[in-house]
């Protein structure tokens, strides 16, 4: 998997190992992901096997102290609800879909308090969006699953988002989730503990070897596309770079190193579409994100996808999904003015 650019290599490598803990506590919001959960406990599990030495050890919480369903329905029991923490505990949070009714009063207030005790606090997946709402300093690049980051970046405008895998810094720590999650941790064992522990890990995950957080979320989704044709995969790398700001199909052809008949030809053989009736397709798919995770007014989620018209917004939404986009999630107030919440101590503003 390639790497990414050398300023995003450089802002997202390690930091030094004395900042992590031994004990991590665990919040698991609701729609939680099973996966991102075992990955962790199971890196931290067979570190502890390496030499019989506890070396990590860990409390799962949830808001309330009851089992929380993850998003495979599978019921995770826990050690109880949200309770004080050591400033040397590192607390990760495992979000979900339903991430912004998950972050709750409750889960935020916490969330600060953890945070003013001066504990690493973490984020899986769409966590992040919470860590932000709490008004937690995530300082540095921050990795978000690329399914949740318009709608996190939507959100929290001045969170510095990333494509990378995961993120790991001073005081905070993000990741994606999904198989990336077990890259994180064993990343983490090579911080706190020993390369030597991370890679032994690794051999008995059956995991050949690890990524360091410099891989690129996108380079897994276009392998594929790759190894169909790498100017497809260019062309498309440059549509989705420009989802709010669209360019012409002319100008992707020019950055994309190829004439504008051959971009057609391109599409043709291998989408089966032309190129900018598959940029329409990413747009809108990007709009139907945002309004499944958001409560934006549909006029905003219009514009962040690259539509200066509502209704032409709405009739090719309807056209590409055979439903209206209210329809789509369901009637709400969009007209409504929307709250504002702090995504950091500062002027940070989370729309909800």
């Amino acid at each position: 998997m390639p790497s990414v650019s050398t300023e995003r290599s450089r802002s997202c490598q390690p930091e030094a190992a004395s900042a992590v803990s031994t004990h991590f506590a665990f919040l698991l919001l609701r729609s939680f992901s099973s996966l991102d959960l075992c990955a962790a406990l199971d890196v931290l599990n067979e570190a502890n096997q390496f030499d019989q030495t506890p070396r990590y050890s860990w409390s799962l919480f949830s808001e309330d102290g009851n089992a929380v369903l993850a998003s495979n329905g599978l019921s995770m029991n826990v050690d109880g609800p949200m309770m004080p923490v050591s400033r040397r505990d590192t607390v990760i949070v495992l979000g979900g879909n339903e991430y912004v009714k998950a972050s709750t009063l409750p889960v935020l207030a916490w969330l600060r308090s953890v945070s003013r005790k001066g504990a690493r606090i973490g984020a899986i997946g769409s966590a992040v969006f919470t860590l932000a709402k709490a008004g937690v300093r995530l300082n540095g690049p921050v990795s978000a699953h690329w399914v949740y980051r318009g709608a996190i970046a939507e959100h929290c405008p001045d969170l510095e988002l990333k494509q990378n895998i995961f993120c790991i810094g001073e005081k905070s720590l993000t990741c994606a989730g999904g198989a990336s999650t077990l890259d994180m941790m064993l990343q983490l064992i090579a911080l706190t503990s020993d390369s030597r522990i991370a890679n032994w890990v690794a051999d008995r995950l059956v995991c050949s070897s690890f990524r360091t957080g410099q891989e690129d979320q996108g380079a897994a989704e276009f392998v594929h596309m790759r190894e169909r044709n790498s100017k497809l995969a260019k062309a498309i790398r440059v549509m989705q770079s420009r989802l709010e700001e669209p360019v012409s199909a002319q100008e992707i052809a020019v950055l994309t190193g190829v004439s504008m008949r051959q971009l057609e030809r391109i599409f043709k053989a291998h989408m089966a579409t032309s190129p900018k009736a598959f940029y329409v397709k990413l747009r809108l798919e990007h709009a139907r994100r945002l309004l499944q995770q958001t409560e934006l007014p549909l006029i905003e989620i219009a514009i962040a996808s690259g539509f200066q018209s509502q209704s032409h917004f709405s009739r090719l939404y309807r056209k590409q999904f055979g439903v209206s986009p209210l329809l789509d999630v369901g009637i709400r107030r969009i007209d409504d003015p929307l709250p504002d919440g702090d995504c950091s101590e500062g002027a940070r503003k989370c729309a909800i």
